[in-house]
């Protein structure tokens, strides 16, 4: 079954929605901002952030926290930005599998969380 982002989004998952939107090819990037912007509550994002793959999301991130003054959170994915892994110069072989291993943690935690409850 596929989880569309309008339904997640009813359901407050925004980060989730904002991730669904990236696995995309190319990704909806605005969709994806949209829903980082919407985010109210912060219970879990340090558990979701490791997750982002893509750089464009966690400068997002970071931004709106900076507008928010949540300069503990905004610390937190600055320092998810500066680990190797995520460096977009390193080989692309290194970047693909760094990628598709964060998005299959992804779908195990969607899986977990929306399916097995």
């Amino acid at each position: 079954a596929v989880v569309s982002t309008q339904s997640t989004g009813n359901l407050g998952a925004h980060i989730e929605v904002s991730l669904l939107c990236c696995l995309k090819s190319p990704p909806e990037y605005g969709t994806s901002f949209q829903a980082l912007k919407r985010i109210v509550q912060y219970d879990h994002l340090h558990l979701y952030y490791p997750l982002f793959w893509d750089v464009n999301l966690l400068e997002c991130a970071i931004a709106q926290h900076h507008k928010k003054g949540d300069t503990l959170l905004r610390d937190f994915v600055i320092g998810l930005m500066r680990r190797p892994e995520m460096n977009e110069n390193n080989h692309p072989d290194l970047v693909a599998r760094s990628q598709n291993s964060k998005k299959c943690a992804f779908l195990r935690t969607m899986f977990q969380k929306f399916l097995s409850s």
